[in-house]
């Protein structure tokens, strides 16, 4: 009854005083190429299985054990699926039913990560030995090594429910990125001056005849063929993704935390229907109650599935909260409502 009183006053409140990350919309779609199922049985239990390490953020294969363990019937979550061409490329499109899968899958334990998913910045710069370094970015690209570099970049950002990208370089970009100047940082130039939530700066230069060394975040200890080039960056691109996406899952017979969420920067009525919305996006908190609020902000009382660090993953993601502060003593998370 109290609590009904709350948001009512709430609601009130805001009534009378009216005045960059992305949210991935296809959460819980899966494209698998025509050449990697063999039928279309086949087709929906690997979609199924990609869906689980988007979801995850793990390619572990216990999670995918414990889905047998339990004799989840992977069909049954299926909403619809369909071929499609995307390009010269046909793929299997699959839709499943979240509603009804995720549930399951927060029975048997598996941690999840909700729609709210980071934005990878990659500066990438390749150096043939032959011309100028250029400096990979967001258009069309004419060269063959720096269109299977893209089409790489795409591949695994579908796969793992990220998003990967390349800067959009102006003029005044440009001539900063080809100046020879010691002491300009390409690196913290473009890492400050684009969105992201983790930066990688990686330099691919030719060495030899069909050989190719690696620097920067991503590296090779020994040369490179060719053909070896493609194959490296997918693997060390995943393995990235799987320290970078990693939820804990809880110590069995746990429970998960308990966090008082603090939210400032609300102006009016429809702040607040935004603010709601966003929380339910978020898959780490398991139950929130109203504690507080005042003019401008609002504390809710929350109860996550996992630890802190599941919540704050996902709000690293989120284009509508900047996390402001954490206070351990207090267990309080202070977050700004972008408007």
């Amino acid at each position: 009854m109290i609590q009904k009183i709350k948001i009512l006053l709430l609601l009130n409140f805001l009534l009378v005083n009216t005045a960059i990350s992305k949210e991935f919309p296809a959460l819980f779609e899966v494209k698998i190429p025509d050449d990697q199922y063999t039928n279309t049985n086949d087709g929906l239990n690997k979609a199924f299985n990609r869906l689980i390490q988007k979801l995850s953020g793990s390619r572990n294969k216990k999670f995918l054990w414990r889905i047998g363990d339990a004799q989840l019937n992977k069909i049954d979550f299926v909403s619809s699926y369909s071929t499609e061409l995307v390009g010269e490329q046909e793929f299997l499109s699959v839709k499943f039913n979240g509603e009804a899968l995720i549930p399951e899958l927060r029975k048997i334990g598996t941690p999840l990560i909700g729609f709210n998913r980071p934005v990878i910045l990659i500066l990438f710069k390749i150096d043939t030995g032959e011309s100028t370094p250029i400096y990979l970015d967001s258009s069309v690209s004419n060269n063959s090594l720096s269109k299977e570099m893209k089409q790489i970049f795409k591949d695994v950002a579908r796969d793992r429910g990220v998003y990967i990208e390349l800067p959009e370089f102006d003029l005044e970009d440009q001539n900063l990125l080809n100046q020879n100047n010691i002491l300009f940082s390409p690196s913290k130039y473009i890492q400050e001056k684009f969105y992201n939530d983790a930066f990688l700066s990686i330099e691919l230069v030719r060495v030899g005849i069909n050989q190719w060394s690696v620097n920067g975040d991503l590296k090779t200890l020994s040369p490179l063929q060719e053909k070896e080039v493609i194959g490296f960056f997918q693997n060390t691109l995943h393995t990235f993704l799987d320290d970078f996406l990693e939820v804990q899952p809880l110590e069995p017979g746990a429970i998960g935390e308990r966090v008082t969420v603090s939210i400032q920067g609300l102006n009016s009525f429809k702040d607040f229907q935004s603010v709601e919305s966003e929380l339910d996006k978020i898959f780490a908190i398991k139950s929130r109650t109203f504690h507080s609020f005042e003019r401008t902000k609002i504390d809710y009382l929350t109860q996550l599935f996992q630890t802190k660090d599941s919540l704050m993953k996902e709000l690293r993601g989120s284009t509508k909260f900047l996390i402001k502060e954490y206070n351990a003593d207090t267990n309080q998370l202070k977050l700004e409502y972008i408007n």
